[in-house]
């Protein structure tokens, strides 16, 4: 018999591109103090949750939140490269301003969603981006479907982004502020989305973090 199954997404902490406005997908670069901080604010959020595995995406700022976010928590981290960010190809790295002043409206258009096919130079578009999502996600359900429980899925904005969206069917794109939580239930061969973007793990989490310094 299939048991509950719960996937808590959680988004990264706060980068040292995401402070300078830099494209970052594929790139990487470190945690900020603030995004340790808020790794370890998501974990204290989560001390209830017992989770029975977890997943993260293979960039270093992923990896780094779920260490800190995992603590003392004896779990091994799976690594898939399928929980990636977006690729952005040509316009990783660089600065939202620069690539204003040389491509224009060229996000804009992008995530109007209005071509979902649509791909900057070099980059993925948004239907290869959730196929290979979609993938990785029905791996872990598969994985973890007999015995249930709680899964932690450490990925990235726009991945977990464009996932909700299709889930939910909506028009809108829910943003996640770093290390925000989105979570799906998985019963009886259906799936359910129970929060999205929930800030309120990582700030309860930080209140507690605050008070036991």
């Amino acid at each position: 018999m299939e048991r509950e199954l719960r996937l808590y997404f959680i988004r990264h902490g706060e980068t040292q591109y995401n402070i300078e406005r830099r494209m970052q997908g594929f790139c990487d670069s470190p945690l900020t103090e603030n995004g340790i901080l808020q790794a370890k604010s998501v974990g204290a959020g989560l001390v209830d949750v017992p989770f029975e595995a977890a997943y993260a995406s293979d960039s270093q700022r992923v990896l780094d939140t779920a260490k800190f976010a995992l603590g003392t928590r004896n779990i091994k981290i799976t690594k898939d490269a399928r929980l990636k960010e977006m690729n952005f190809g040509m316009l990783e790295a660089m600065l939202q301003t620069d690539i204003i002043t040389e491509h224009g409206d060229i996000l804009e258009r992008l995530f109007s969603f209005k071509d979902v096919e649509s791909k900057v130079q070099d980059g993925e578009s948004f239907t290869e981006l959730l196929n290979r999502t979609n993938a990785a996600v029905a791996d872990i359900i598969a994985a973890h479907r007999d015995t249930g429980g709680n899964i932690a899925v450490f990925s990235h904005g726009v991945t977990i982004g464009y996932l909700m969206k299709s889930l939910l069917n909506t028009d809108g794109f829910p943003h996640h502020d770093n290390c925000c939580v989105s979570v799906i239930l998985v019963k009886d061969g259906q799936i359910m989305v129970e929060k999205v973007a929930d800030a309120s793990f990582r700030d309860s989490g930080k209140l507690t973090l605050s008070m036991e310094n």
